[in-house]
Formats: structure tokens, sequence, C-alpha cells
């Protein structure tokens, strides 16, 4: 599996705070620390696990974290906000080479099971998934080349999952839309709940603590479900 590199921000006030960042992450089969930067709050770690495994690893040390940026060509990030209420998630891509896209996310409120993710034609929600068009076929020799798989929800309704595809191009499919489906009984798909893929910030390229309109901390931020300001 392809490892990314994802750049955290943890609050950290003390050599200590250093020392328990490290102690979370050492030995951790996948994570390889490259590096914490105590005076920027930044922590860079290149893993091949889920990213939400390693914020979780972070937050144990008792400190508010939030994801700064990934290293890459191109990211972008997919919030699940129309269609099931109850269905809540976020999915990241990484293009890590031209070759290879990592496709990264938790999605929680689903039925325990077998579910299906694809890249729609339209980032038009005005109807909710109604309007996100078919699935999108950049490349008429591959008529499955939004089909991302796969992703298994577990009896609490949560499915983590981390994919490596070597046939999506990031910014093919940017503006586009990530869409959550059920297939029940041979029948057509039912679309449960669609988010827009928009354009992330890459390593060190995303410099915000807070927010200029109305002085909100990115701590702040981070702490509310599906926060925009820290993906």
């Amino acid at each position: 599996m392809t490892s990314t590199t994802v750049q955290f921000l943890v609050e950290m006030t003390c050599d200590s705070c250093v020392e328990s960042v490290k102690k979370v992450l050492e030995n951790v089969d996948g994570v390889k620390i490259v590096d914490i930067d105590l005076a920027k709050s930044s922590v860079v770690v290149e893993s091949s696990l889920p990213i939400l495994d390693v914020q979780e690893k972070l937050e144990t040390t008792g400190r508010p974290v939030a994801i700064k940026g990934y290293d890459g060509s191109m990211a972008a990030v997919s919030i699940l906000e129309a269609g099931d209420e109850k269905i809540q998630g976020v999915i990241r891509f990484i293009q890590v080479n031209p070759n290879t896209c990592i496709i990264d996310g938790t999605i929680d409120g689903l039925n325990p099971g077998n579910h299906n993710i694809a890249i729609h034609e339209c980032g038009d929600l005005s109807t909710g998934c109604a309007s996100v068009g078919k699935m999108f076929v950049c490349d008429s020799r591959n008529k499955d080349y939004g089909d991302l798989g796969k992703i298994v929800a577990e009896k609490n309704g949560r499915a983590t999952f981390r994919k490596e595809n070597n046939i999506v191009k990031l910014a093919d499919v940017i503006g586009r839309s990530l869409v959550v489906s059920s297939k029940l009984n041979g029948l057509p798909p039912i679309l449960l709940s669609c988010g827009i893929i928009a354009r992330s910030a890459g390593l060190f390229q995303n410099p915000k603590t807070i927010c200029a309109c109305d002085g909100t901390t990115i701590w702040d931020e981070a702490s509310k479900p599906n926060s925009k300001s820290s993906l």
C-alpha cells in the first residue's frame, strides 16, 4: 500500500508535549514520524493507515488535533452533506503520483454491511443526490472509471477505508460529486448520501490558524462535526 504524508496541527506547548506525541506514534505499524515542530505545533506523519486512525492516535494525548495538508501533486475532500441526514462522512483524495490516487474516508450512520462509493458527473446538490447525474466516465475505454468500489460498514454503522486507485486522476474529478449508494436484490443503486469534491490544501499550503471574519480558531472549528477548516 502506498503511504501518504499528512501534516497535523497538534496543540503543543512544551518539550514534554513533543515527547508525548512521539510516544503514541512510536512502534505503530504503518506509521513513520517525519517531523515534529513545537514552534509551529506541526506534526508531519508518513503512513499507510487511514488518516482517521492516525488522528485518533494523536488525540489519545488529550490534545486538540486538526489536519492541515497532504503531500502530493493535488488533494481534495468531499464532505457528505446531502441525502440521508443521519449519514455523515469525510472522504479525502490525494494524488500521490501521476498514476496513484489515495481515497481515504470515514462514513458514519450507514446500515451495517456492504455499500458502494462512486464519482458522479455533477457537483450539483440543489435537489440532493437526485441532481448529481450519472456515474462519471472520463475514459471511454473504461466504463467503470468513476466506480470506487465497495466499502463495509461495521455494526456501529461506521465504514473506515483507504483505497489505492490507479485509474482516477484527481484533476478530472474536482467539482464533481462523491456518492454513497446501496444496492439491494439486483435493483438499481439507491443513492444514500453525497457531497461535492472540492480541492483542499497540500502539504504546508494551509497557513490558517484563525478565521479573519470572526476570530474563530482552528481548534474551535476542528471540534465541530464535518468541519471544513481542517480538511
